[in-house]
């Protein structure tokens, strides 16, 4: 690599005797319309239209009185082309639009209000939490459960002489007796 573009790469200079690249304008294109000579003009994104802007104005007017004209006929007031509904002013396909961009609208409602809520709550650099004190899911006692036991009766209690196994089969009690 060259020492002086190894330079300007860090310094952030243009290195000596760079030239830049020429920009070159390219002549915006003709009109598209029958009979019109005009350059196409510029779109609100920098593109090129294909008509220029009296053909773009004259074309929309157009489209509007035939819109107008569709809907006096009955035609939808959003589409103006499919008939409407009995006693509505949209056709079937408008109405299941407009139905699905409210549901998004109302959607979209919701999320910016948790959005919202999340950023004005304080800036913590991290939550108090039980590990805080001592408690870890190891280590804690479980909450106690009242099991069938604690609501069931106690049984009756059995006899001590029919309890045999607290005695030894093999002890006569010589222990107990005075000699």
């Amino acid at each position: 690599m060259d020492l002086d573009t190894l330079i300007a790469q860090w310094s952030g200079k243009l290195p000596p005797g760079f030239v830049p690249h020429a920009v070159v304008r390219q002549e915006p294109p003709r009109c598209v319309q029958p009979r019109c000579k005009r350059p196409a003009s510029l779109k609100a994104n920098g593109e090129y239209a294909k008509s220029c802007e009296p053909c773009r104005i004259r074309r929309a007017k157009s489209c509007k009185r035939r819109r107008a004209a569709l809907v006096a006929e009955g035609g939808c007031r959003r589409c103006a082309y499919r008939k409407r509904l009995e006693g509505d002013f949209l056709c079937q396909r408008c109405r299941d639009e407009r139905d699905v961009e409210r549901a998004q609208k109302r959607q979209d409602a919701i999320d910016a209000a948790a959005i919202d809520e999340f950023a004005a709550q304080p800036d913590k650099a991290r939550r108090a939490s039980n590990l805080d004190i001592g408690v870890s899911p190891w280590n804690g006692r479980r909450k106690p459960e009242p099991s069938a036991a604690y609501w069931s009766p106690l049984p009756d209690p059995e006899p001590k002489s029919e309890q045999t196994w607290r005695k030894s089969l093999d002890d006569n009690g010589w222990r107990l007796s005075r000699h």
